[in-house]
């Protein structure tokens, strides 16, 4: 019996992928690669929201008093509004702090931090920090600063309503046309970005708690800092003699 024919075999071409292939895998491949650095340059981001009057970029917090200079003591504070320890500071040295800075003595760059939101459970520091941004565009920071601070609630926690930051808008001074303008840069929100720009350029700062009190760039220790807040320590010898 005769034997079959042998079934036919189709030759596959030893050439390999065709250029066409090639080409749409590179494009894919760069594609990946661009999505991945752009996601990761806008997850690190930079801190691009726009401040008050007096606002640093990126995040910096509100500098006031002399401008920057070798010849004046810079001093850097990172505080939270509804932070107790942070209100204990500025009843025992915060009008010191501002006469000087208003004196021209030193430069007062203040950065306002709002991650007590997260642990208190409500916006509070976030809506606080944003209505001192727009008090400083009506040349009242230090003064909302000041009565902030000086309507702490008793009970950390309860924070402020609405009503009561815009209220603190008067009390620090402001009327008229000021005041109207006061209103309505609060009630918009306008400084909520930088106020979160704020609190990342302290996170990136390496800021874990508040108050923390730095001069020429060099952290105030503990001891000393409890000792202002005590009233055990003066400012004008910590400023004269460093951290």
């Amino acid at each position: 019996m005769p034997r079959p024919p042998a079934p036919e075999v189709k030759r596959v071409s030893s050439a390999g992928p065709s250029p066409v292939l090639i080409g749409a895998v590179v494009l894919l491949v760069v594609a990946l690669v661009g999505g991945l650095v752009l996601w990761a340059v806008t997850r690190q981001g930079g801190l691009e929201a726009t401040g008050s009057a007096n606002a640093l970029p990126e995040g910096g917090g509100i500098q006031v008093g002399a401008p920057v200079s070798d010849d004046v003591p810079q001093v850097q504070l990172y505080e939270d509004f509804q932070c107790p320890w942070c209100g204990v500071l500025e009843e025992a040295v915060g009008d010191d702090l501002a006469a000087r800075a208003e004196a021209g003595e030193i430069t007062l760059t203040v950065t306002m931090m709002s991650f007590l939101d997260g642990t208190l459970g409500n916006d509070s520091s976030r809506r606080a920090a944003g209505a001192a941004l727009c008090a400083d565009d009506e040349g009242a920071f230090l003064p909302y600063h000041a009565v902030v601070f000086a309507g702490q609630p008793a009970q950390e926690g309860t924070g402020w309503t609405d009503e009561e930051l815009l209220g603190f808008g008067e009390a620090a001074g402001l009327t008229g046309e000021s005041l109207s303008s006061f209103t309505a840069c609060v009630q918009d929100g306008t400084y909520d970005d930088y106020v979160a720009d704020m609190q990342e350029r302290s996170n990136r700062d390496g800021i874990t708690g508040t108050p923390r009190l730095l001069v020429d760039g060099e952290q105030v220790e503990d001891t000393r800092l409890q000792g202002l807040m005590e009233g055990s320590a003066d400012l004008g010898e910590l400023l004269a003699d460093g951290s």
